[in-house]
C-alpha cells in the first residue's frame, strides 16, 4: 500500500518560494502556493522560473489568497522576508495538522527560534539557499546547493 503523497504549502510566493515551490509542482508533488501580491496574474499565466541554468513553468499552480483556503499541509515550505514574521501568527495555524513540518529558508536570524517558541521545536527545520532577482522582475538563479537541519 502506497503511502499518502505529501500535501506542501509554500508561504512567501516570492523568488525563493517560487524556484523550490516550483520546482516541487514540476516534479509532481501536491504543492499550494499562498499569494500576496500578483494573484490576478499569476492566475493567468502560472508561475514562471527563467534562470541561467534551469528554466520552468507551472502552468496550472494552485495559488491561494489565505491560508484556510489551503488547509493544514504536511510540509510548510517558509520563504517570507524574516521583517513578515509577526504574520506568520495568523498565516500558519490554519496549515497545521499534529506532524506538520515547518521548513523556513527565510533570509535573517532567529527564524527558527521564532516559529520554535510559537508552533513547537518538534514542527522546525531551517534551511540555506541563496537566490538573486533582478530588477525587472525576472528570477536570476545562483544556487548553491540548499542544506536544511533540523532544529531541535
Amino acid at each position: 500500500m502506497e503511502a499518502a503523497p505529501l500535501r506542501i504549502a509554500v508561504v512567501g510566493t516570492g523568488a525563493i518560494g517560487s524556484f523550490y515551490g516550483g520546482k516541487l509542482a514540476v516534479g509532481g508533488r501536491d504543492v499550494h502556493f499562498l499569494v500576496r501580491g500578483g494573484f490576478d496574474q499569476i492566475k493567468r499565466s502560472g508561475i514562471r522560473i527563467c534562470g541561467k541554468k534551469e528554466n520552468f513553468h507551472v502552468a496550472n499552480a494552485q495559488i491561494y489568497q489565505t491560508p484556510t483556503e489551503i488547509g493544514p499541509c504536511d510540509l510548510v515550505l517558509i520563504a517570507l522576508k524574516a521583517t513578515n514574521n509577526d504574520t506568520m501568527l495568523e498565516v500558519i495555524p490554519p496549515l497545521l495538522h499534529r506532524d506538520t513540518i515547518l521548513l523556513t529558508l527565510q533570509n535573517g536570524l532567529g527564524n527558527e527560534e521564532f516559529l520554535a517558541q510559537h508552533f513547537g521545536v518538534e514542527r522546525v527545520m531551517g534551511g540555506l539557499c541563496f537566490i538573486c532577482r533582478t530588477g525587472d522582475g525576472r528570477a536570476v538563479f545562483h544556487l548553491s546547493q540548499p542544506h536544511f537541519a533540523r532544529f531541535d
